[in-house]
């Protein structure tokens, strides 16, 4: 299953609603399901680093993720796709689940 790391996503409330994928603009036509993988917080616990402002905060990577499982197309043939969202450094990933029917 090809993977594509660091793609473009356009999600302006958050919810993917258009992505490119080599090359291809698909439009997002249903969200099949949503969930959150949370990473391996225990074992970094000493993780944490500071945010500068008034109010200093601790962030822990946990590895932390937001995932959608979508159908979407660039014209006709639907195909699924799971669109990743890493919530510490921003970056999405898009791994095809399907082929376009």
């Amino acid at each position: 299953m090809a993977q594509v790391a660091g793609a473009r996503v356009i999600a302006p409330e958050g919810e993917p609603l258009e992505f490119i994928y080599k090359g291809r603009r698909f439009h997002v036509h249903a969200v099949v399901s949503r969930w959150r993988e949370s990473g391996g917080w225990w074992n970094r616990i000493d993780d944490g680093r500071l945010k500068k402002g008034p109010l200093e905060d601790v962030i822990f990577d946990d590895g932390g993720k937001a995932i959608w499982r979508v159908e979407a197309a660039p014209e006709g043939a639907l195909a699924t796709f799971e669109i990743e969202l890493d919530e510490i450094t921003g970056k999405w990933q898009i791994r095809p689940t399907s082929r376009p029917s």
